[in-house]
């Protein structure tokens, strides 16, 4: 309990600074017994500068100071980076928002992240002892269960959904989403791994989380129409996303990544407000697969479904 107030408290600092900064002390305590942080109990220096301590030691987000200013964020830049400090920030700020708000909860949606609770925790303790995992796994239209033993590398979560990536006994790397994860059993087996190594890093110059080794990282050159060109801006398709030129009406984004079918069909997803520019390669798949949409309409509408 003691621990769940902490982690209020520390979300409640970040984002009050953060939205509201530069402040003096005595603004955040004002703010912070009007909201009844602490049961309407002061935040005193003292255990201010613990919290700004473990915040930075937690989250890694530095709370600096002005003169004749205040309190302000120092690297701001944090809050738009894919890290998981910056997950797990959004996602206890989000948590205590609806704990707060139980007479309104029937009116509040959320996406389920289907598994999570079954198997997140045993993945990650394997993960921190850099012990194997003996997973049994059925996948979308298999009929019969396969069996794998992983080294559990990473864990990324990608459209409300779990994987593991890592080296197993039959592909050099694999991915494997967890809700299709039928039994994880800790084998007790330690792996040696490169501490170097990051999921962001494996993953820099790929849509989602299936890295396609037999493509190579291109130039992609896409072109956004009317307001998709805001779209683009607040939620980026892809860390190497840049836009380089803007028009009347539209705006050129360049990336950086393997065009694998997730990325053609993402672009897909969003019609006639996107337009690939380049690579010739890139367009070429585009046609192939709006051809075979409109080919599959056609053959729908000779047979009388539509």
């Amino acid at each position: 309990m003691r621990q769940n107030l902490m982690y209020k408290a520390y979300v409640w600092l970040i984002t009050t600074i953060r939205d509201n900064g530069p402040m003096t002390l005595s603004e955040i305590n004002s703010l912070w017994i009007k909201d009844k942080v602490n049961e309407g109990v002061g935040l005193d220096r003292s255990k201010f500068f613990r919290y700004r301590n473990e915040i930075e030691e937690i989250f890694h987000i530095a709370i600096g100071y002005k003169s004749k200013e205040g309190y302000y964020i120092k690297n701001p830049e944090i809050f738009r980076k894919d890290s998981i400090e910056n997950w797990m920030l959004s996602t206890l700020a989000v948590n205590y928002a609806i704990g707060e708000c139980a007479d309104i909860k029937d009116r509040i949606g959320v996406e389920n992240i289907p598994s999570s609770e079954r198997f997140l925790r045993n993945i990650i303790q394997a993960m921190r002892r850099n012990q194997m995992l003996h997973i049994s796994y059925q996948a979308y239209g298999r009929d019969r269960v396969s069996y794998y033993t992983v080294q559990p590398y990473f864990l990324k979560l990608y459209h409300q959904r779990w994987y593991l990536i890592g080296p197993s006994d039959s592909k050099p790397v694999i991915t494997l989403a967890l809700d299709r994860m039928k039994r994880v059993r800790n084998t007790g087996t330690e792996f040696l791994m490169d501490r170097s190594l990051t999921v962001t890093e494996y993953l820099k110059d790929c849509y989602g989380v299936m890295k396609d080794e037999t493509l190579e990282a291109e130039d992609i050159l896409i072109r956004a129409f009317g307001t998709e060109m805001n779209y683009l801006r607040d939620l980026p398709l892809h860390g190497s996303q840049r836009e380089v030129t803007l028009g009347e009406d539209w705006a050129d984004f360049r990336f950086r990544l393997r065009p694998s079918w997730d990325f053609i069909g993402k672009l897909m997803e969003r019609g006639n407000r996107l337009k690939v520019m380049e690579p010739e390669s890139v367009v070429a798949k585009i046609w192939t697969k709006h051809a075979e949409s409109v080919k599959l309409y056609k053959e729908n509408e000779e047979s009388g479904e539509v």
